[in-house]
């Protein structure tokens, strides 16, 4: 059996999300979505990949957002790709809805940075995630372009 580092879990929890994150205030960017009849599983819920969906969207928005071209295959000089997603699932959610969606930059590092969002209906929170999204060149791992970082800096969280 190979050695181990006894200080690593073998398992990783995720922890409770920090109680400001429960609220849309904390977050810089809002937006909505309705709900979409086929977003519902045989219990009349709005499944978790349905909602895994609308936190995936809600990224890719701002992500065109402050890094112009990322998903142009055809201009882009870099590429973001997801190292980490952490979904908590807090509240049941019906279909028909308005979800409403807050995002903003939970942690901003030299080449990732950590894409948090929130999905709402009314004053609710029914999901938060926290994804790790890494900027890629050529060569792997480079940089945010200094324009984005500045942008990002300006969405970090508040709370």
């Amino acid at each position: 059996m190979p050695q181990t580092d006894t200080d690593t879990p073998l398992v990783g929890i995720a922890t409770r999300p920090h109680p400001a994150r429960l609220v849309a205030a904390t977050y810089p960017v809002h937006g909505s979505v309705e709900a979409r009849y086929g977003d519902m599983d045989a219990n009349g819920h709005l499944n978790n990949l349905a909602l895994e969906s609308l936190h995936e969207n809600t990224r890719a928005l701002l992500n065109a957002r402050v890094m112009p071209n990322v998903y142009d295959s055809s201009v882009r000089r870099i590429r973001l790709v997801s190292a980490t997603n952490v979904v908590h699932f807090l509240k049941e959610a019906y279909w028909p809805n308005t979800i409403g969606t807050g995002i903003g930059v939970g942690r901003l590092g030299r080449t990732s940075f950590v894409a948090s969002t929130a999905l709402f209906i009314g004053e609710d929170c029914i999901s938060l995630c926290d994804t790790v999204l890494v900027t890629l060149g050529d060569d792997g791992p480079t940089p945010i372009p200094d324009s984005a970082r500045a942008q990002l800096e300006a969405l970090t969280l508040s709370g």
